[in-house]
């Protein structure tokens, strides 16, 4: 006996190719969670920015925490800090250290 595959099961198959990352975002006071998926065609994400789909801060990078399953990854939706820098009075204190010789 012999299977017929349609067009929409043909097409849902191919959507099913690629691996997935589940990603929680680390933004302080989201925290979602999100199952990102990754193809050929898609696989320039892993090296760029990526958005939060819940609260929308760009400038995100995965950072893969390990595999969960087939085809299946842990990640987290990691940010820089912004508006922080050290205070001009804490740059002066290690200017004024003298070099330690060793």
């Amino acid at each position: 006996m012999q299977t017929v595959t349609t067009r929409t099961e043909a097409a849902a198959n191919k959507s099913q190719t690629g691996v997935v990352y589940r990603t929680v975002c680390q933004n302080p006071g989201c925290g979602h969670s999100f199952d990102l998926r990754i193809t050929p065609q898609t696989a320039s994400m892993l090296s760029g920015t990526v958005a939060c789909p819940r609260c929308h801060r760009h400038g995100g990078m995965l950072k893969s925490q390990g595999r969960i399953g087939d085809k299946l990854f842990a990640a987290k939706l990691v940010y820089r800090l912004t508006g922080v820098a050290p205070r001009a009075d804490e740059e002066d204190a290690y200017s004024e250290t003298p070099e330690l010789r060793y």
